[in-house]
């Protein structure tokens, strides 16, 4: 799947996207908004940058009308940057989650997990790191019986670790996700982790090994555009 072009060397801002990928479907906007149950007038402020799409499960719909994944809406390679968090309570909190091993974790519906990584992934593209410190020890804690929850959970806590620079930690989170569900979407967390260690070598090994074992072509660009920054 191949994502939109960039100008200027910029990721198109999300309500861009949503127009490029309409018109590559050959929608008007009339006919986007009927399939999600909204006015030609929504679609057009959403284009246009003049609403916000701040829900993950609108970004979800709309996706699913443009027969597309939602991180092509969401880009995922590089979130907005934010303020420096100045307190590290919500780091040692997270700290505190991974060092947890024998706990009765917190039994939820499978639906509501998704959902619940869902936001955090959202949160994580708006770069709303103080926020996820605060949610995501429960994240960790309630996916304990989903892998491939559990693992999502894990990347999203080492990508925001990574951020926060908390590197050795984020190197730690990283392995975690690898290992409870060993896909190259992992990776992805494990080679910024570590970058940010000062490990560009080895994570260029570990990106380069992983793009030899997936077939999905979109995680294979995102494991080759991280392989060139560790050039």
């Amino acid at each position: 799947m191949t994502r939109p072009t960039v100008h200027g060397g910029e990721q198109l801002p999300i309500g861009r996207r949503v127009a490029r990928w309409r018109v590559r479907r050959r929608l008007t906007q009339q006919m986007l908004a009927d399939r999600l149950g909204k006015s030609k007038s929504w679609v057009d402020k959403v284009e246009r940058g003049v609403r916000a799409l701040d829900r993950y499960s609108v970004v979800r719909d709309i996706a699913t009308v443009l027969h597309i994944d939602p991180t092509e809406l969401l880009d995922p390679h590089e979130p907005a940057p934010t303020p420096p968090v100045t307190s590290l309570d919500g780091v040692d909190t997270i700290r505190t989650a991974l060092a947890r091993y024998h706990h009765q974790p917190t039994h939820l519906p499978v639906d509501q997990l998704r959902r619940h990584t869902g936001h955090a992934w959202l949160a994580y593209h708006h770069a709303q790191y103080p926020q996820l410190l605060r949610t995501l020890p429960t994240l960790l804690d309630t996916t304990h019986h989903t892998p491939a929850l559990r693992a999502s959970a894990y990347q999203i806590t080492a990508l925001v670790l990574v951020k926060l620079g908390a590197a050795d930690l984020s190197w730690l989170a990283a392995d975690r996700a690898a290992t409870t569900d060993p896909t190259s979407n992992a990776t992805i967390a494990v080679a910024q982790a570590l970058r940010a260690l000062g490990r560009d070598r080895l994570a260029l090994t570990a990106t380069l090994d992983a793009t030899d074992t997936t077939t999905d072509h979109r995680v294979r660009g995102t494991l080759l555009l991280q392989a060139g920054l560790g050039r």
